[in-house]
């Protein structure tokens, strides 16, 4: 996933280089970081975190992003596919009443620190689209 931009620094796709990226990033955004960093970014109405963690395939980049809480009417469609698979699971939190995305990536998959953020907006995107269209009972964008 590289990006066009000259501001955005390499990054050899190890565990280290991300680990410092979130812990930078935390650190930007004003957040305490974590052993590993947690970044955490408010995205309309939903939140997206990301961190650094084993995987069954080797270490990823974890993103999960929480759904707004769903209205009464809209909580009998917990199910609905079309989230799950290519990397992405979709979680139900009874309590919570909303839906989490969980999105797994290889870490050999970011090239530079634009990558990473762009994989948190896009996750974050594609969530809310899947959400919209469970609200609106219209085909799942993925």
């Amino acid at each position: 996933m590289p990006s066009d931009s000259p501001a955005s620094r390499p990054l050899d796709g190890s565990r280290q280089a991300l680990l410092q990226l979130l812990a930078e990033l935390c650190a930007l955004a004003g957040q305490d970081a974590a052993v590993p960093p947690v970044l955490e970014l408010q995205l309309g109405g939903a939140v997206a975190r990301a961190t650094v963690d084993a995987g069954p395939g080797g270490d990823c980049l974890h993103i999960s992003v929480r759904l707004p809480r769903l209205p009464a009417s809209a909580q009998t469609a917990q199910a609905r596919p079309g989230m799950d698979g290519d990397g992405f699971d979709c979680l139900w939190h009874d309590e919570e009443g909303c839906h989490i995305v969980v999105r797994r990536m290889a870490l050999a998959a970011f090239r530079d620190e634009r990558s990473v953020m762009d994989a948190m907006l896009d996750t974050a995107d594609l969530a809310q689209a899947w959400q919209a269209g469970m609200l609106l009972d219209q085909p799942a964008p993925c």
